[in-house]
């Protein structure tokens, strides 16, 4: 005959299934709300390490020795009361490392804390390189953003769309000098929910899924103040918002071709690697982008440009770090692959995420140069 389990084991069974439930949605929760903190507002996030000035002085700077430090390439220092570029390693000890490093701004001390940065300039067009300049309003659907510009002869624009960060326009200025002095006309424009922009109702970043209308708007100044047509630079997460530009906008037929560097191709992929170098359990981490997907709107599958690569049809260059903690240089290659002769992919073996200017800068720039002129042709 047959023995059953106690009517209190069965019990037992279910409290204990009901518990691990109830603890899966609260830990999905709190993770969807960490995925909210970390992507979704605006700011700055994954702050480089403060560093204490050692010593600054003859076209020389000593700062403590870690991975900001000792990588090759140039590099801003910022600090409170000023903004240096260094480059040149003099030498590096054991705990120390000594660059050749010039002001542009202000003063930086031995004492003084700083941070080692990728945007190598600070400032505007003007104060970094003598570059005259406009600041444009751009009239967009949900309030005015603002954006600089300056002018050139050819009648093809490049529109700047920023990477991570609510105030970033001075990401740009890296390339800048060599846009111009090819005589493009150059915008550098920001978007719902930056500093120098109009908030939207959530005030949440959305990664293309609105912030696209934003670069419509900008294409469409870019029109009516005499673009023939554009091609959009999409840095890091930048590079989300001028895809889904890409697919939604009726105003594509005024892009020329898209510039990708260390592109974000699929933001769930990126969500998903984040939680995981967390040390979060898989399990609650696909509650977690499940829940966040209900909660803040975040549509996953049309924020997969990987999934989607067919829908794109203008040319690209597509460029991506080998060390990209970001997202990986794989996925990247992947994507330009299946894109076939629209997309040209170049991997920087010795960059990480968007500091493919710092690592080589001229290789960067006679690329794009390049790639443009073929694009674009000649004047």
């Amino acid at each position: 005959m047959a023995r059953t389990l106690p009517h209190w084991t069965l019990r037992a069974v279910l409290g204990i299934v009901v518990v691990l439930g109830i603890a899966w949605m609260v830990l999905g929760w709190m993770h969807a709300n960490a995925i909210r903190a970390e992507f979704l507002l605006p700011g700055s996030h994954d702050l480089p390490d403060a560093l204490e000035v050692i010593t600054n002085d003859a076209g020389r700077i000593v700062l403590p020795r870690n991975d900001d430090t000792v990588r090759v390439g140039v590099w801003g220092v910022d600090g409170d009361d000023g903004y240096a570029q260094m480059a040149t390693i003099v030498q590096i000890g054991e705990d120390t490392v000594e660059r050749g490093v010039r002001t542009l701004e202000g003063e930086i001390a031995a004492g003084d804390t700083v941070t080692v940065d990728v945007d190598a300039f600070t400032g505007d067009p003007r104060t970094a390189h003598g570059i005259g300049f406009e600041d444009l309003v751009i009239p967009a659907e949900i309030g005015p953003h603002g954006a600089w510009f300056v002018d050139g002869r050819r009648a093809t624009w490049v529109i700047f769309v920023h990477g991570r960060g609510d105030d970033r326009l001075t990401e740009s200025l890296r390339l800048l000098p060599a846009l111009v002095e090819e005589g493009y006309p150059v915008m550098v424009m920001s978007y719902r929910n930056d500093v120098q922009a109009t908030p939207s109702d959530s005030g949440m970043r959305m990664w293309g899924l609105e912030e696209w209308k934003d670069v419509e708007a900008a294409v469409q100044l870019a029109e009516r103040k005499g673009a023939r047509d554009v091609v959009l630079f999409g840095s890091g997460f930048g590079s989300g918002v001028v895809s889904s530009f890409l697919h939604e906008s009726p105003e594509i037929g005024a892009v020329r071709g898209a510039i990708f560097e260390s592109p974000m191709l699929d933001f769930e992929d990126v969500v998903a690697r984040w939680a995981s170098d967390d040390g979060t359990p898989r399990v609650v981490a696909w509650l977690g982008r499940r829940l966040a997907s209900v909660r803040f709107g975040l549509e996953w599958g049309e924020l997969d440009q990987v999934a989607r690569m067919e829908e794109f049809d203008v040319p690209m260059l597509v460029l991506a770090g080998g060390g990209d903690p970001v997202t990986d240089p794989e996925v990247a290659e992947e994507f330009a692959d299946g894109l076939g002769e629209r997309a040209r992919f170049v991997r920087f073996e010795q960059a990480a995420h968007a500091d493919l200017w710092n690592t080589d800068a001229d290789r960067y720039e006679r690329l794009i140069v390049d790639w443009l002129a073929e694009t674009v042709g000649t004047e």
